[in-house]
């Protein structure tokens, strides 16, 4: 029984997701930009869409970086004796 109980309650830890980096300085852009512009829809979207920009360069700068250090763990693999 308390086997069960937690097996449940490791696995529900599991699904939760951690938000990476670029999504939780997204939210905070997005929700700084409702402050700013609360009445303003057009300047709001505009501030939203920076955001968006923001958060995918954010990423593609994260892909990059990962996609580097795969190149350089392939590199030091082949080159060992």
């Amino acid at each position: 029984m308390v086997f069960a109980a937690l097996l449940l309650l490791l696995g529900g830890a599991h699904a939760l997701e951690v938000p990476d980096k670029c999504d939780l300085r997204f939210r905070k852009c997005v929700f700084d930009c409702v402050q700013e512009f609360p009445l303003d829809k057009t300047k709001r979207k505009g501030c939203e869409t920076r955001c968006q920009l923001d958060r995918a360069l954010c990423k593609t700068r994260r892909g990059i970086e990962k996609l580097g250090d795969s190149v350089r763990d392939f590199l030091e693999g082949f080159s060992k004796e």
